[in-house]
């Protein structure tokens, strides 16, 4: 490549960033927090594609004001609620029963929190995205050993790929916290993912991002909302707050339940929502 050409090619990709930072900034509110995205992993398999199953994760993402932490908060997918309809079930039947609105309303009964914008994604479409992004750095603390779930761990740091980020976030067996590991394994490698991946160099991947969103996601953002928290999650604090509702465990007709304080859930959570 001649001096002049590489110089021309620089040139563009510093317009196409700055580009890309002037769109973000005329598409966001100057102050965006309080802005609250639920994001939601869907317990289907690789032949389905029908986002009609029990949702296996659900964490909120909290955008803070600006200069403070931004939040991951966990709700545990047994937490018990009456569910319009159908009675008491757990909340993880929300989404699969009433869509959008009615996990939304669950959410905001349990933690007072009004969520913005919703993304559910398969488990197709968690693992092309972990690929894509070229893997992902993740310490293992403990031995993580299950058939089920597909993780064979031990102690130690890897770049896992798509099928082994899947793995490892689903395994609720192999430790002594069982689905609280679980949860926290869950919000650990999506900060990780934040940390690691989510910069300017996401820009030449977008296409790729986009069509696998397109195909293995459902959501009801707008371009704007991409844009907008796209810029957010470049500029702002890697090192999130990673939380969990309190509950506390219950057997109720013979089903294993958390039981949640809508009281103590909304005072736990009113530190972190700045």
């Amino acid at each position: 490549m001649n001096k002049a050409k590489g110089c021309f090619i620089t040139i563009l990709i510093i317009f196409v960033l700055a580009a890309f930072v002037f769109l973000c900034i005329s598409l966001i509110d100057l102050n965006p927090g309080g802005k609250d995205i639920l994001l939601l992993g869907m317990d289907e398999r690789e032949d389905s594609n029908e986002f009609k199953s029990l949702t296996d994760t659900i964490i909120i993402y909290h955008v803070s004001s600006w200069g403070k932490k931004d939040s991951l908060i966990s709700i545990p997918r047994d937490i018990r609620v009456q569910l319009e309809g159908y009675g008491w079930n757990k909340i993880n039947a929300a989404y699969k029963y009433g869509g959008n609105e009615m996990i939304k309303q669950e959410i905001y009964e349990l933690t007072g929190i009004e969520i913005d914008r919703v993304m559910v994604a398969n488990f197709n479409g968690f693992k092309e995205i972990i690929d894509i992004l070229g893997g992902i750095e993740i310490k293992v603390e403990e031995p993580l050993h299950d058939p089920k779930s597909g993780a064979d761990f031990d102690p130690g740091t890897y770049t896992m790929n798509g099928e082994q980020s899947l793995a490892f976030v689903r395994d609720r067996s192999s430790t002594a916290g069982s689905d609280f590991d679980r949860v926290n394994r869950q919000k650990y490698l999506l900060n990780e993912i934040i940390k690691q991946k989510l910069n300017f160099s996401i820009v030449f991947k977008a296409p790729q991002i986009i069509e696998v969103l397109n195909q293995e996601t459902r959501s009801d953002f707008t371009v704007w909302d991409f844009g907008s928290t796209g810029f957010v999650l470049l500029f702002s604090s890697k090192d999130m707050n990673q939380i969990t509702v309190p509950t506390e465990s219950a057997d109720i007709d013979g089903i294993s339940y958390q039981i949640a304080d809508e009281d103590e859930v909304k005072e736990f959570l009113s530190g972190y929502l700045k």
